[in-house]
């Protein structure tokens, strides 16, 4: 009977597919859903949980020990009536309270900074995906456009035969026309290239095979009427920024907790021991530490924990720089974009499709040269292809600075943020 492998197949698809049906026509539904269960998120909101967890056991007193035996038997097993002496007791180790309180500070710094990391990776992802959209948004306008000028092609075409077969032009001017037609093919293939490779990064982050079908996309032309909101500078609010001064909080609490291992802990012991025939004891120790070996142990502990401390700060102006320099790219690269896109639009793209239609006509009617029709269907689609790459770079610019802005600790032209690192977390001090 297959009807267990058959709820297996089932389960699997429901962890692996999406929750809802994505909406490839509305970025921000491409958005939710990649958002919706993605590992990263989840990974990090399980190490939040479980540092949560560690506040506590961090300012806790260890486990007492309990103690149990003979004393002072004699080797053949027989009983000493003064020496022997059967024993119950126990032992505490009583750390300081400033100790128990640096330590929990430390595991609650650490859960807030991981708090912060989730914000940075959610505009990150969002970022991501809006940026993969629009590059298979963006191809696939321009496949549209190449084949709106295939058509014009089919057109230049039909003219050359016609007039190589009244005897007004010669027979190459046909092939030419047929060749620029496949050399429009090569550049159609080209960009649906262009359109995989978008693809080939968008569905993993929805959650999807690469083999899935994605129908095609428009860029609108509305996205050009989006603007930037300039800030000048990087909130000192940024969840990569908040997460890392939170990290150097975590390091200035490492830094006391090892000064602080100066002061040794005190351990009380105390037992009850039962003689048969003579008086019951009872004995009471305190135990410390003596902090002996301070320039060979405890010192390099509080110099090591300055250290990273600092190595921390750097990391901080770095990404301080990268987070300035990504929101003055991306400003400039809309900037850019913006004068493009006025040019193209109203300009040179209305120009060009005006220009290859009049030396169509011309051409028609023989009042002009072949090579005069081919570099104006040739202007026309660059044109084309350029207005809607420039469209896709002034949306992608904006995307890009608000996800700096949300919190990403990268910029999408750039480097990623520093991070903190794992191995200087301790709570063992």
């Amino acid at each position: 009977m297959r009807f267990p492998g058959a709820l297996l197949f089932v389960a699997a698809c429901a962890v692996t597919a999406p929750a809802y049906a994505v909406d490839w026509a509305d970025p921000q539904s491409v958005v939710a859903a990649a958002l919706d269960n993605n590992p990263t998120i989840l990974r990090l909101q399980t190490e939040v949980s479980a540092a949560r967890e560690r506040i506590g056991p961090a300012g806790a007193l260890p486990n007492p020990m309990a103690m149990a035996g003979v004393q002072n038997k004699q080797v053949d097993l027989s009983d000493d009536e003064m020496m022997t002496m059967y024993m119950l007791g126990a032992q505490q180790t009583f750390t300081s309270g400033e100790k128990r309180r640096t330590r929990r500070s430390v595991a609650d710094l650490e859960a807030r900074a991981l708090e912060q990391q989730i914000i940075a990776a959610r505009a990150e992802i969002e970022r991501d995906t809006l940026m993969a959209w629009y590059d298979a948004a963006a191809a696939d306008s321009q496949i549209s456009a190449a084949e709106e000028v295939r058509s014009l092609i089919d057109a230049i075409i039909d003219s050359a035969r016609v007039r190589y077969e009244v005897g007004n032009a010669i027979q190459a001017e046909v092939i030419r026309a047929q060749l620029e037609k496949s050399n429009l093919e090569h550049q159609i293939l080209t960009l649906r290239g262009a359109r995989n490779i978008a693809l080939a990064r968008l569905l993993p982050l929805v959650g999807l095979s690469t083999a899935t079908e994605v129908p095609r996309l428009h860029l609108p032309h509305t996205t050009e009427r989006r603007e930037i909101d300039v800030v000048g500078a990087v909130p000192e609010s940024h969840p990569a920024i908040k997460a890392l001064e939170l990290d150097i909080e975590r390091q200035n609490a490492l830094v006391q907790l090892a000064r602080l291992q100066r002061r040794p802990d005190i351990g009380v012991e105390a037992s009850y021991g039962y003689r048969r025939t003579q008086t019951d004891m009872f004995s009471v120790v305190a135990t410390v530490e003596i902090p002996f070996r301070r320039n060979s142990i405890i010192e390099p502990q509080i110099r090591s924990a300055i250290a990273d401390r600092e190595v921390t700060a750097r990391r901080l102006d770095e990404l301080r720089r990268q987070l300035a320099a990504g929101l003055g790219a991306a400003a400039a690269a809309h900037e850019q974009a913006n004068e493009q896109l006025g040019l193209h639009e109203e300009v040179l793209v209305p120009q060009a499709r005006l220009a290859f239609e009049s030396t169509l006509s011309s051409y028609q009617t023989g009042k002009t040269m072949f090579d005069s029709i081919l570099n104006a269907e040739t202007t026309y689609l660059r044109l084309q292809l350029d207005y809607y790459q420039y469209l896709a770079e002034h949306i992608k610019a904006i995307v890009d600075y608000e996800a700096i802005l949300k919190g990403a600790g990268s910029s999408a032209a750039g480097g990623s943020a520093p991070r903190s690192s794992s191995a200087a977390r301790t709570g063992g001090m």
